[in-house]
């Protein structure tokens, strides 16, 4: 007895031993930590970036309000005041639907006359097919045309300058055609937010208004209602419908807009092999480890017929209801392939064949389906050995976000090999709050400068909803308008009126402030410290939310290292480009972003506009600036909190929850009238997250001094525990 108390004694008091020196270590080495933050943080030069909000973005001396800026103009005396009553002469057989055209001009009453007509349409020979040439001068306008597409271009451009111009449109001669033949916008629909059909028809509107002729919704998990898997999303998903896709397909087809089926058919398949009924399809079944972090299952295993057959009845639903012969099947990010069922296939034929042998599969598929693929090209980029077997009918989409991405390279290098493919920057809007405006123009002008160098298709704007779609559509209009103006024009990057534009055609802003307030916020990232891959800090913040400094620079860090071993294979120039700007990064300029914030709170009561959803997008953009308060407040707190007094502490969290709350509450209104119920929970499950830490917070500084140090040590010592996991994971 006296032997068994004499081992449990030793063992109890070793293991005490043990766990005092993990404490000792771990509060040793979180103080290490604390030092290398401090030491980064001591070096950083003063945040000095500046976002000028003020002024109304005024049209230049010459400067046609008008996008797409033409390819060529010539400014007239005089300006010409189209009528109410509009009167026009065209061929006969086009009659009805240039009437139809010109219905779509606010407060025109079209009817074809041959006496004195205002609007002349004649078809001339040779022309650009999607080209026309248009004179408007004291008494009227007229256009010439060689194609329908060309003739519904000239109407835009009417109906664009008469909304501009209330009615008075500036006399000017135009000869206008685009640099790209193929413009357009893809929109993801799986990221939580799913639109209305009234917001998707309202969507297309513009873009048709922008000249796109190409829209594709991103389809990934269960955000389609697919008839033959009914069961799966049923009960707890509001998806796109068939007869939703339909309405959109007619209204784009009679705006010469191509709507492309796109359905995700290898990697991203996360929803899918969540469930008990496709789980054995997952390449890792038990999950793998991205980054030695984030548990993930989203790639099929291409070895498995069972693989083949689901994507191709998840198509079997979605592609009656276009009737687009193309098909965007994306197939990116197939991160672990090769890293369970495919291994020993992928170490003998290799991951790049492996991958390729797959996507010929889906491709034969196509074929009776009358579609032709499309697919993103990340993985084609990082095996580069089987470029060369890619059929001459797939198109490949090289997409990439941030302004050092090789566009020109991968487009070199696409054409020398005789492959058909888009270039694809994006909005830049997503992952922020109020966009990214400095990253969004020069991703879209690289972009289509090296399509249009080396004979790309088209471009395909992208607009993500990455970490629960928390950008309002409204902030994407700036993309949206860049996107247009660069692809129809490739040289009109210094002349086109994007602010201005904005102001009076897409938010009809008679004040002429929103189009500029709208873009200078998504300047906003110039105020922050630490830059982020297709995301604002802002934004990453949430991620680690009340968590202790030590810890949420050591996610920043894991994060920097892994996405660059990521991309080193592909695009080392990217890498390196973005590890310089990390290294040379200022300090979070927070009077700076405060400053900001209010400043364009004021402004955003002095606009005036009257579009159909004024009050809506005034509100998104008030509710916006309510969470990127929030953001900064919650920065200032966990990188100062150990500096503050109790008061201030109480203060900033206090203001942290009720900010909180508001953002919630309207988050929610403003939801439900743009998009359909299902995936709201999942969108703000960070913030609910933040408010139950906020309120642990609040009641532990009510406690007294000793049991709110223990709590701190607490905290300090688990930050340091998750940094050596985060630090050693992989």
């Amino acid at each position: 007895m006296k032997k068994l108390f004499k081992i449990v004694i030793w063992s109890v008091t070793s293991l005490l031993i043990l766990f005092l020196v993990l404490v000792i270590y771990l509060y040793f080495h979180y103080n290490t930590l604390c030092r290398h933050l401090d030491r980064i943080e001591s070096s950083l030069k003063p945040g000095n970036g500046k976002v000028i909000l003020g002024g109304n973005g005024k049209l230049r001396d010459g400067q046609l309000n008008l996008v797409p800026v033409p390819q060529k103009i010539r400014i007239l005396n005089g300006s010409f005041a189209l009528p109410a009553s509009v009167t026009f002469s065209s061929p006969d057989s086009l009659n009805s639907i240039i009437s139809g055209y010109l219905s779509e001009i606010d407060g025109i009453k079209p009817s074809s006359g041959r006496k004195n007509p205002v609007l002349k349409f004649t078809y001339k020979k040779g022309l650009p097919d999607q080209g026309y040439n248009m004179e408007v001068n004291g008494s009227g306008i007229s256009v010439e045309f060689s194609t329908r597409q060309g003739l519904f271009y000239s109407i835009m451009t009417i109906k664009v300058l008469n909304t501009n111009y209330k009615s008075k449109i500036p006399c000017v001669a135009i000869e206008d055609f685009p640099d790209l033949p193929v413009r357009g916008m893809m929109l993801d629909i799986s990221r939580n937010k799913v639109p209305s059909r009234e917001t998707l028809l309202r969507l297309a509107s513009i873009l048709s208004d922008l000249k796109y002729n190409h829209m594709e919704l991103y389809v990934e998990g269960f955000s389609f209602a697919y008839p033959s898997f009914r069961d799966l999303w049923e009960k707890t998903e509001t998806p796109v419908t068939g007869d939703d896709i339909k309405a959109l397909d007619k209204f784009c087809r009679d705006h010469f807009i191509d709507l492309v089926p796109n359905q995700n058919m290898f990697g991203h398949m996360m929803a899918w092999l969540e469930t008990g009924r496709f789980r054995d399809l997952a390449e890792c079944p038990d999950g793998y480890k991205l980054m030695g972090l984030i548990n993930m299952k989203g790639t099929l295993d291409p070895s498995d017929p069972g693989s083949l057959r689901l994507v191709t009845r998840m198509a079997d639903d979605l592609l009656p209801n276009f009737t687009s012969t193309n098909f965007n099947v994306n197939m990116d990010e197939t991160f672990d392939l090769g890293k369970g069922k495919s291994r020993k296939l992928c170490e003998e034929k290799g991951e790049g064949n492996v991958y390729f042998d797959y996507a010929l599969k889906v491709h034969d598929t196509l074929a009776p389906r009358n579609r032709k693929m499309m697919m993103w090209g990340d993985i084609i980029l990082r095996h580069p050995e089987i470029i060369r077997r890619i059929p001459k009918d797939i198109t490949l989409l090289d997409w990439g976000y941030e302004t050092s991405y090789p566009f020109e390279k991968n487009a070199r290098n696409f054409h020398d090999a005789g492959v058909s493919f888009f270039v694809c920057p994006g909005t830049s809007s997503w992952s922020s709050f109020v966009g990214r405006s400095d990253n969004m123009i020069v991703n879209i002008r690289d972009a289509v400068a090296a399509g249009v160098k080396y004979g790309a298709r088209g471009m395909l704007l992208t607009d993500w909803g990455d970490m629960g779609h928390w950008q309002y559509q409204p902030v994407s209009y700036a993309g949206y308008t860049a996107g247009a103006a660069l692809s129809w024009n490739s040289r009109s990057g210094d002349i086109m009126p994007l602010e201005p534009f904005m102001s009076s055609y897409l938010f009809r802003d008679e004040a002429g402030i929103m189009g500029r307030l709208a873009y200078r916020l998504g300047e906003y990232s110039r105020y922050e410290e630490k830059p982020a891959m297709s995301m604002t800090y802002s934004m990453l913040i949430f991620q680690t939310g009340l968590g202790d400094r030590v810890l949420a620079n050591t996610v920043y860090e894991k994060m920097i290292e892994s996405v660059s071993s990521l991309m080193m294979l592909s695009i080392p120039e990217f890498v390196n480009t973005f590890k310089e700007k990390v290294s040379n990064r200022p300090a979070f300029n927070f009077p700076g972003m405060y400053s900001l914030i209010d400043s364009a709170g004021i402004l955003l009561g002095n606009v005036r506009m009257k579009g159909p959803d004024s009050l809506l997008i005034k509100d998104e953009y008030r509710n916006a600036l309510r969470l990127l308060r929030l953001s900064t407040d919650l920065q200032f707190f966990v990188m100062k909190r150990d500096s503050l007094p109790e008061v201030k502490q109480k203060e900033l969290l206090t203001g942290m929850k009720e900010n909180c709350i508001k953002y919630l509450d309207e988050n929610k209104r403003l939801w439900a009238l743009r998009d359909k119920p299902g995936g709201y929970e999942s969108s703000v499950a960070m913030l609910e997250k933040l408010m139950n830490d906020v309120n642990k917070h609040l009641v532990q500084l009510e406690k007294s001094s000793v049991p709110r140090k223990f709590d701190r040590l607490i905290e300090k010592l688990t930050a340091s525990a998750a940094s050596v996991y985060i630090s050693i994971a992989r």
